[in-house]
């Protein structure tokens, strides 16, 4: 996990937290001896950069998701359309399952109606603009992908964001045991996720061209 722009004492903290998180720990419950436990560090220098409990997990689960969203965004532009940086997207969650797993599991968190998730909302609302997200992430594909479709309005962008992200939890599903109910190869469903994506896309091209 990067953690350029912060403390060595703060990344310690957050890479304790997301290694409780990936083996399993319960949020809610963590206690802050057991994240500086892990950190390596005390619990009177953890509140010298921390105000509390939900501070620490929060920071940690946003600057996990904004590390891995940037990295993936790097890593991708070189791709050449649409599929093939869609595709790039599956193979890195498949490749990378603990990290898609953490990070599923953080999209939960964000969900709910804890002290944490406000915390972790709060981040999200008031990130930077060089601050990349999931939802950013997709943003950008769609951008790049309808950059020469006229009068793309915000409402239909951010219906295509929903739609890609919908293709992207259904392989997280997919990998989280239901492939070994399918009896479907990963390959075979990354092509499928990858066709529904273009088709939609193209579907809703030519119904801009056609209105």
């Amino acid at each position: 996990m990067g953690g350029t722009g912060i403390s060595p004492k703060m990344t310690a903290v957050y890479q304790a937290v997301i290694e409780l998180f990936t083996e399993g720990a319960d949020l809610n419950n963590l206690t802050v001896a057991e994240i500086t436990a892990k950190a390596g560090i005390g619990k009177g220098t953890a509140y010298e950069y921390f105000s509390n409990k939900e501070e620490m997990i929060a920071g940690a689960l946003f600057y996990e998701m904004k590390n891995a969203c940037q990295n993936l965004c790097r890593r991708f532009e070189q791709e050449k359309d649409l599929c093939a940086k869609f595709n790039f997207i599956l193979m890195d969650m498949e490749e990378h399952f603990a990290n898609t797993n953490c990070f599923f599991r953080a999209l939960h968190v964000l969900m709910d109606h804890s002290a944490i998730s406000a915390k972790l909302r709060e981040m999200v609302r008031t990130k930077r603009e060089d601050e990349i997200l999931i939802m950013d992430m997709i943003r950008m594909l769609i951008e790049d992908e309808m950059r020469d479709a006229k009068g793309l309005t915000g409402e239909e962008k951010e219906y295509l964001t929903m739609m890609v992200l919908s293709k992207i939890i259904c392989f997280a599903i997919y990998q989280f045991g239901a492939k070994n109910e399918l009896h479907l190869e990963s390959g075979a469903m990354r092509a499928l996720l990858c066709r529904n994506v273009r088709s939609e896309i193209e579907n809703f091209k030519s119904c801009m061209i056609g209105a």
